[in-house]
């Protein structure tokens, strides 16, 4: 099992996470635990999101940490959905 490394992009301030509201937390939280569970490894999980966030970007720019961690949600859809399939 990895060790979550930073991603870039997050929001941070003075180098501490930034939530702006508490659902923001809590997919930060299922994140972490789904891969400390070894449901995927962060290196896997880091690339997805980078892959995410650089096609959402082609047309769009992430403004805020709403933004950023709605396609942190989606992603955690995404690779749940792909580790899960029967």
């Amino acid at each position: 099992m990895s060790r979550p490394e930073p991603i870039p992009g997050q929001p941070r301030a003075d180098g501490e996470l930034v939530f702006a509201a508490p659902w923001q937390a809590r997919t930060f939280a299922m994140a972490v635990q789904l891969n400390q569970s070894g449901l995927f490894e962060w290196k896997e999980w880091a690339a997805l999101l980078a892959s995410n966030i650089a096609e959402f970007e082609q047309h769009n720019a992430i403004e805020d940490s709403d933004t950023y961690y709605r396609l942190w949600q989606q992603t955690l859809e995404q690779i749940v959905a792909e580790k899960t399939e029967l």
